[in-house]
């Protein structure tokens, strides 16, 4: 998850429409992106997933959904994940 904070502040840091790809060949691509929800307990809200194709549609493999907390320092906490 620090990897995944790096990135975001690399990029800016968190805002509505964030949409980051990261390509790694021979790997899936990366994406971080922001949610239009929030997350449980109201804080912003990002999903960071690979995304593959199955016949011919996008699919999530795996996602995993992080709220963006900032008390005591930038922290991630994950609230869902689907692997």
């Amino acid at each position: 998850m620090d990897t995944v904070l790096r990135i975001l502040q690399a990029a800016g840091g968190w805002h509505h429409g964030l949409y980051l790809r990261i390509e790694n060949p021979p790997y899936m691509a990366l994406i971080i992106e922001a949610t239009d929800e929030s997350g449980p307990c109201g804080l912003p809200a990002i999903s960071v997933c690979h995304y593959g194709e199955q016949n011919g549609d996008a699919m999530r493999d795996p996602e995993m959904c992080f709220e963006l907390g900032f008390a005591g320092g930038a922290h991630l906490n994950p609230f869902y994940w689907l692997c």
